[in-house]
């Protein structure tokens, strides 16, 4: 382990050193984010541990953010977890949308590298959903647990794309009021989660993850519109992979780049190094944040953030082009719109057209299925290919039958057609089993449902057939 953190020795005063030492040596502590889209984060502070003996201390720089320090081993199975009411994150990777001032009401995001999609959720709360937020991963095989999580979290105001993030800021000069890149990383956090283990890096592939992690945050300075913030993340410590490639971007930007303080996030400062052991950075890099294991009991990380003073001389090439038509989609007419709208009102009880107006939306009709699109995505991005957009919010069968999404996410806007399921078949229902014999379901066959538990939590939707409800729960 010493061998391990002998790099770093220099960085650190003897007593710092020490405190790292001992910090690395205990469990990393659980923590999660809480999905404000679905509930009030002191209602959820008052009610969770007390359901399931959790101790918790709030994570100081995101307010949402709790870090389990008794009692989590039941985190990723509890109902709230399975129905997306909260993320299962490292407190440290809660820092970077909390960087973010967010100084426009319906802010244009680009996350340029988000699968899994943990900040991505989070940066849609930040913004409430209201603006849109593209969510690109260059990985083909990283778009599934990226699309599920979105998904799961309740987000309609996100596009999924998966291209290289290197192409952004040709392809879209001067676009995004903000640019969140969480650079690919060796990893190097010196403090991790069972799960993840540490590996060794060579120097020959940390020089190549620099010049990569250069060339993508030079890529989001570029797409970035002029008095617009990127944050540049990584979870990794190696100076080489943080400073070095902030202190790159502001030599290649001497006077449209600026690292700015974030003071107001920390109560404890970790300032980032103003110098390596062997190069001395530009005098701004310190602005940036370090965190080390031992100041938050987090596992290490680092991020800077970055306003774009003026424009930037940037070559414009064309993005890939495939329009929703093209896609397979058909936008709903006011008349279809106003249609759908009714029937959730009359057997629902949920006011679409509230949040289409409040959310300024759009609807459009791929097969049998509708979708909602907010109406920035329609005006700045009509013709950019998309893995996915917006939230499937249910399907024109033989009425309009309300999906898992739109329910999970406004469920407490859904007043008709619910149906209370006794605790004790509360796990059966949960693992994928039909409800038999239900005896007092009060709806015709054919109705689908709202079932919930006993404590008003909502559990997925049903089919109401003869003699059993079909369980209608997304597969996991």
């Amino acid at each position: 382990m010493s061998r391990h953190l002998d790099p770093y020795r220099p960085l650190l005063s003897l007593t710092d050193f020490a405190q790292l030492e001992a910090a690395i040596q205990r469990p990393l502590p659980p923590a999660i984010r809480v999905n404000t889209l679905k509930t009030n984060t002191d209602e959820a502070r008052h009610k969770w541990p007390a359901w399931y003996g959790w101790q918790v201390e709030p994570v100081p720089f995101c307010a949402t953010g709790w870090q389990i320090i008794g009692g989590g081993d039941n985190l990723s199975r509890t109902i709230e977890h399975r129905m997306g009411l909260y993320y299962i994150q490292d407190a440290a990777s809660m820092l970077p949308a909390e960087m973010f001032t967010y100084d426009v009401a319906r802010p244009l995001m680009l996350d340029m590298a988000a699968s899994p999609g943990g900040k991505t959720t989070h940066l849609v709360c930040k913004t409430n959903d209201a603006g849109l937020i593209l969510a690109n991963d260059t990985s083909t095989g990283r778009i599934g647990a990226l699309r599920s999580n979105l998904q799961a979290w309740g987000a309609i105001g996100t596009a999924i794309t998966n291209f290289p993030g290197e192409r952004f800021g040709n392809w879209f000069p001067e676009t995004f009021d903000g640019v969140l890149l969480d650079a690919p990383c060796s990893g190097e956090s010196l403090r991790t989660a069972e799960r993840r283990k540490t590996r060794p890096v060579s120097a020959a592939e940390r020089n190549q993850l620099h010049h990569r992690q250069v060339r993508l945050l030079i890529s989001a300075f570029q797409a970035l519109k002029p008095g617009g913030q990127v944050v540049y993340a990584t979870c990794t410590l190696a100076p080489e992979e943080d400073e070095a490639v902030v202190d790159a971007l502001l030599r290649e930007f001497p006077h449209q780049a600026g690292v700015e303080a974030v003071d107001r996030l920390l109560p404890i400062p970790a300032p980032a190094l103003s110098s390596d052991d062997e190069h001395t950075f530009d005098p701004q890099i310190p602005r940036a944040i370090r965190l080390w294991p031992h100041l938050y009991d987090t596992s290490g990380f680092f991020a800077a953030l970055i306003r774009k003073r003026d424009n930037v001389s940037t070559q414009a090439h064309a993005a890939p082009r495939r329009s929703l038509a093209q896609a397979g989609f058909e936008r709903l007419t006011q008349q279809q719109q106003a249609h759908v709208a009714t029937q959730l009102l009359h057997e629902y009880g949920f006011d679409l057209s509230d949040v289409i107006n409040r959310q300024r939306l759009t609807l459009w009709q791929r097969r049998r299925f509708v979708y909602a699109i907010t109406e920035l995505y329609v005006e700045r991005f009509p013709d950019l290919s998309c893995a996915a957009i917006g939230m499937l919010i249910g399907e024109n069968t033989e009425g309009f039958v309300p999906s898992h999404d739109l329910v999970s996410r406004f469920d407490a806007q859904f007043s008709g057609r619910r149906y209370r399921l006794a605790d004790d078949r509360i796990d059966k229902w949960l693992a994928g089993y039909d409800l038999r014999q239900p005896g007092d379901v009060p709806y015709p066959t054919g109705t689908v449902i709202i079932v919930e538990d006993e404590k008003g939590r909502f559990v997925g939707r049903g089919k109401v057939l003869n003699e059993r409800v079909r369980n209608m729960l997304p597969k996991k």
